[in-house]
């Protein structure tokens, strides 16, 4: 069968399964081979593709989809966004005519909400994988190289006040927090945290921030030994210093929550109810731990769902590879789940009565 005689919905699922086929090829061998491409697709679908064509496809020398089905878009004013997250969580690869974008996480919430952004700018996916030994969640997409390199190195000078905003906004979806200090025993304040091991990137976000005329304070803090523990996993950091960025004028706080646009989604929640408090006045104690502690625990707990449901999808052939025990693993993270599961179920009347008199009325929950 060609491909040229596929109805449009038959053409998008092979593209589809070419563009997954070739990730996996790359996370598997580090390079893709378009002969065997051809044949898996031939193989799975019927549909004959030549190794040029696939290579054309995802070079970005062709489309796929046609004139007027382009898989990959230029850029918008969201743009930056992207540029934030590859400052922080999202790993880029560049290919001579593809800029490859690849996510790890264990939330598959974060996943499938980055996934949903890219797809605007063409192919993106987000599906279950083994990371290591953990189980996790992983999404891909590519960008036209041409028409994005530019936008992803214009100087911060170059930028308008919206773009260094939206910039902001993937670095906070990425590798930032919106925390709490206490100004004294009865009241609280919100805090803004980026932070990186990386020098050169904190020297950014410090270069956004003095552009926006945000005040803010640097701290370093040597990490140098410092061990985590993943289930049996214990990780040792590498880095000598953690950098940090802190917003915590109460005027500068209010103005970033009230322009940011986040994609991990319990933070764009606590950036919401934070802004509520601020302008409610309704910072006492009393008030603001309780729904933070519920939310950091809510979130644990959707962390651990999601990782189980990672577990469930990933064939079991690829925990044999690694001699990993998967019931074994289930068996924990279900553990851990229900023990959140309680601590949620404690919290949450009082955050939720809280939540119900400062929330407004478009609120998720």
């Amino acid at each position: 069968m060609r491909y040229r005689d596929l109805s449009y919905e038959e053409k998008r699922k092979v593209v589809s399964l070419v563009f997954e086929e070739a990730e996996r090829m790359k996370q598997e061998h580090k390079r893709i081979n378009y002969h065997e491409l051809s044949r898996i697709i031939f193989m799975k679908t019927g549909v004959t593709l030549s190794h040029v064509t696939i290579r054309y496809w995802i070079v970005g020398i062709r489309r796929p989809m046609g004139k007027f089905k382009a898989i990959r878009r230029p850029p918008d004013e969201d743009a930056q966004i992207v540029r934030g997250l590859i400052l922080t969580d999202i790993n880029p690869e560049y290919d001579l005519h593809t800029i490859w974008l690849s996510l790890g996480t264990t939330k598959d919430f974060f996943a499938y909400s980055v996934q949903r952004f890219l797809t605007k700018y063409g192919w993106a996916t987000a599906k279950p994988s083994l990371i290591g030994s953990t189980p996790s969640w992983w999404t891909s997409a590519s960008l036209d190289y041409r028409s994005w390199i530019h936008e992803l190195q214009k100087p911060i000078e170059r930028l308008t006040n919206e773009g260094r905003m939206k910039l902001l906004s993937g670095v906070i979806s990425g590798d930032g927090c919106i925390t709490l200090h206490s100004t004294n025993q009865k009241r609280i304040g919100f805090s803004i945290i980026l932070c990186s091991v990386q020098r050169r990137k904190a020297e950014i976000y410090h270069r956004v921030l003095e552009s926006m005329s945000i005040p803010h304070n640097l701290a370093k803090t040597r990490v140098r030994g410092k061990q985590g523990r993943i289930e049996d996993l214990v990780i040792r950091t590498r880095s000598y210093y953690e950098y940090k960025v802190i917003i915590e004028r109460r005027d500068a706080v209010k103005r970033l929550l009230a322009d940011l646009q986040l994609l991990q989604p319990f933070r764009e929640i606590k950036r919401i109810l934070a802004l509520r408090f601020i302008e409610k006045d309704m910072l006492d104690r009393d008030l603001v731990v309780p729904v933070w502690n519920y939310l950091r625990v809510l979130e644990k707990y959707s962390t651990a769902r999601s990782q189980i449901r990672a577990c469930e999808l990933i064939p079991d052939e690829e925990f044999d590879k690694k001699h990993l025990d998967k019931q074994r693993m289930l068996k924990q993270l279900r553990r851990e789940l229900y023990e959140y599961a309680d601590i949620v179920r404690e919290l949450k009347p009082t955050a939720t009565r809280i939540i119900s008199d400062v929330r407004p009325s478009h609120f998720p929950f």
